[in-house]
């Protein structure tokens, strides 16, 4: 199923994306330069009020899923994480996504929203794609919010 993801800041846009498999303790709390240079990012925003399925709060209550089983989840459980999401889209198909709080970023919200259910005219673009990687042009709110996680941006050998 086709998605699309986003959070309500670029902090929780990075955390739920690049620094989202970084381990929390360790030596290996960097990522490679390298995976900056393809990533953009944009401000958008939605033509329309959308509907979406509440994993915040008692949303995951309601459905007898932890945070720590479905949000908090790691690289190993994502097969799970992609299950709930396809059983959920199809459960509710009035749905246009789902909005949680990012898990390594709890002052964001995280969103996802299912590309057959949102039409990319519905969504206007606020603030021009541009790069994350760091460049001529430091981009300093990336490289702000990794040093703020504690995480290095290291160069490819």
């Amino acid at each position: 199923m086709p998605t699309l993801h986003g959070a309500g800041t670029l902090d929780g846009a990075l955390a739920e994306t690049i620094f989202r498999d970084v381990p929390v303790r360790g030596r290996h709390r960097g990522i490679l330069l390298s995976t900056l240079m393809p990533l953009l990012a944009s401000t958008i925003q939605c033509r329309r009020p959308l509907r979406l399925i509440d994993l915040r709060g008692f949303g995951l209550q309601r459905l007898g899923v932890s945070r720590r089983e479905l949000i908090d989840s790691n690289v190993r459980n994502y097969s799970v994480t992609r299950a709930w999401a396809a059983a959920l889209y199809r459960e509710v198909d009035d749905a246009d996504g789902m909005v949680w709080i990012a898990r390594q970023h709890d002052m964001s919200e995280a969103i996802l929203l299912f590309e057959t259910r949102v039409e990319r005219e519905e969504l206007e673009v606020i603030a021009a794609p541009r790069p994350l990687a760091p460049g001529r042009n430091i981009e300093s709110d990336v490289l702000a919010a990794a040093y703020a996680a504690g995480i290095a941006i290291v160069l490819d050998r």
